[in-house]
């Protein structure tokens, strides 16, 4: 999957990136069949712009059920499938047994019509992969819907096919949030009923994330450099890249930097951890840095080898830093509580 960092994509002040989220919004909220509707929230969600409208989107799907839907809409796959997909992404209650049982003939088999609906199968294959343990029809689902796929596949339109072979190689529900909102944005942009607004928005948006992810990176790899680990310690794995993007991977919005940055901290440390413990040190000296972890204290290095004092320093400083934030973090929302803000 080719992953450009930033999207060519004209540059607009704050207003009028602001009326293009108005123009979002009003897209989810018009008064239209709940199909479209929910292709609408699906589309927000696979652009990465989602995090803007969660109160909307949670609206919606909490205004409707798998259950609650005519019988004459139960046999459109596509609606079915969608409609549970959202819902329990949203952890809205949402049993499959319902929406499999419609999907099946007298014989126990799946309909033959599911054979010539590519968007009802792919709809299926992305609603099968939210399976809960235990539930053996979702898990029967994925398997024929992937077959059906890959039978439907050279008979596709090139768009959809494309569509359908990301989809194969990396379920919905498995996908790295950027890189899926990455590849997506050029998936929608060759679409010929694309929202050329809600491209746009989504387009100005993902820059504007990319750019304070890059920011973050920047930071933590200033943090890293002047821990000078690399120095001391020149066996140890520098692997903060890895971790950073493995943090925006757990949590990507832009309200969570904190979490990213703990997250790549921590790891970035737990790797260097684990090639102290794995390739490097003796048993006597991983059972004094061991102690000197339990003692908690910054003179506990008196009694560590010179290559562990940095490390510890390290894993001391930032801790107690974290712990620093979080207790600020507490105080100043109690304050807030109390004082009746």
């Amino acid at each position: 999957m080719q992953y450009n960092s930033l999207i060519p994509v004209v540059q607009v002040d704050p207003s009028s990136f602001d009326k293009l989220k108005f123009y979002v919004r009003h897209l989810l909220l018009q008064e239209v069949e709940l199909l479209p509707k929910l292709r609408t929230i699906d589309t927000v969600q696979r652009l990465g712009v989602a995090y803007h409208f969660d109160e909307e989107i949670s609206a919606i799907l909490n205004s409707v059920s798998v259950e609650g839907q005519d019988i004459d809409r139960r046999d459109d796959v596509h609606l079915m499938t969608l409609l549970f997909r959202l819902l329990r992404q949203n952890n809205s209650p949402s049993s499959p047994e319902l929406l499999l049982r419609s999907l099946k003939d007298g014989t126990g088999n799946f309909k033959k019509m599911l054979y010539k609906d590519a968007e009802g199968l792919l709809s299926l294959y992305e609603a099968s992969h939210l399976a809960f343990e235990g539930e053996a029809l979702l898990d029967e689902a994925r398997i024929f819907s992937t077959e059906a796929l890959r039978e439907l596949m050279p008979s596709m339109h090139p768009h959809l096919r494309s569509y359908v072979d990301n989809a194969l190689a990396v379920p919905l529900h498995w996908a790295a949030p950027r890189l899926q909102a990455r590849w997506f944005i050029d998936h929608y942009a060759g679409d010929v009923k694309a929202d050329q607004v809600l491209l746009r928005f989504a387009k100005l948006d993902f820059n504007k994330v990319q750019k304070l992810h890059q920011q973050e990176l920047s930071r933590i790899a200033r943090w890293w450099r002047n821990a000078d680990l690399n120095k001391s310690l020149p066996f140890a794995r520098d692997r903060l890249m890895e971790c950073f993007y493995f943090a925006t991977g757990v949590a990507w919005e832009p309200s969570l930097a904190a979490c990213r940055e703990v997250v790549a901290k921590a790891f970035s440390l737990i790797v260097v951890l684990d090639d102290i413990y794995d390739i490097y040190g003796t048993l006597d000296e991983l059972v004094a840095f061991t102690n000197a972890i339990e003692r908690w204290e910054d003179t506990a290095t008196e009694q560590l080898p010179e290559y562990m004092k940095a490390i510890y320093l390290t894993i001391f400083n930032f801790s107690n830093e974290v712990a620093d934030d979080v207790l600020k973090n507490v105080v100043s929302r109690v304050h807030y509580t109390t004082s009746g803000c």
